[in-house]
């Protein structure tokens, strides 16, 4: 069981990073840390009465918008960290939520930001907050040190890289490809030469989900400062992010 606890208005979760969670060279995978600040998420919300059983209950299911993540340093194989999350402010339709991970001598290795919502899952409409289910819900000012999530600006006319049939083993409890896999999938169309560079910084965009027997048309290209990589599938975005070195 891992080690979970709250302190105030944030949640955490003691881990280790072991071999199967790192890359080829022995670095957290981005897949790896993306699971753990959304598993992370729906723990905070589970402890305080919205997990996702009561959330289905009542018509309602969280979904992620957004996500950005800045790294001092990617936590290697075998290091301890201790993982925080905490709700800061609701605006418009989402529900925005930081991360932090530290090290377990404290020195600061990622920064998180993320926009989340609440939808219908039979319908996919997007609730209001207060629909919420009245509940022991707790919010924190504090921002981290990462930079609000941001809205990707969609290039046309971008090289096709290839196509990304969807599998079984990409979708969770919803129904459609969990939120952490686009990062692995983004990963895998990245150039040789940047995946083996530790990235600095990461954002993503969730736009349309990606169901079972879906193709994504892969599209990518080099930015100024990183890489910029595309999932289509008829004709409509489905998700788009950005890797900055």
């Amino acid at each position: 069981m891992a080690e979970e606890w709250y302190e105030g208005t944030s949640f955490f979760r003691r881990f280790s990073f072991r071999f199967g969670d790192c890359d080829s060279c022995k670095r957290a995978s981005l897949y790896t840390m993306m699971k753990l600040l959304t598993e992370i998420a729906g723990d905070d919300y589970e402890g305080r009465g919205f997990g996702h059983k009561r959330l289905q209950e009542h018509g309602q299911v969280f979904l992620i918008s957004r996500m950005s993540l800045v790294f001092d340093r990617i936590p290697e194989y075998a290091d301890n960290i201790i993982a925080e999350t905490w709700e800061r402010t609701v605006r418009g339709p989402y529900f925005n939520r930081d991360y932090e991970i530290l090290s377990d001598n404290g020195e600061k290795l990622v920064s998180g930001s993320s926009q989340w919502f609440l939808a219908d899952p039979a319908s996919r409409e997007i609730l209001r907050p207060n629909s919420l289910p009245v509940g022991p819900r707790q919010s924190s000012l504090r921002k981290s040190d990462c930079p609000e999530c941001k809205k990707i600006k969609k290039p046309d006319n971008l090289p096709v890289l290839g196509h990304r049939p969807i599998y079984y083993s990409d979708l969770d409890g919803n129904g459609h490809v969990n939120n952490a896999v686009y990062g692995k999938i983004a990963v895998d169309y990245l150039p040789d030469a940047l995946r083996q560079k530790a990235i600095k910084t990461f954002t993503v965009n969730y736009n349309f989900e990606t169901k079972s027997d879906e193709t994504l048309e892969m599209h990518g290209t080099e930015t100024e400062n990183g890489y910029l990589i595309q999932g289509v599938c008829c004709d409509k975005l489905h998700f788009c992010c950005e890797f900055g070195y």
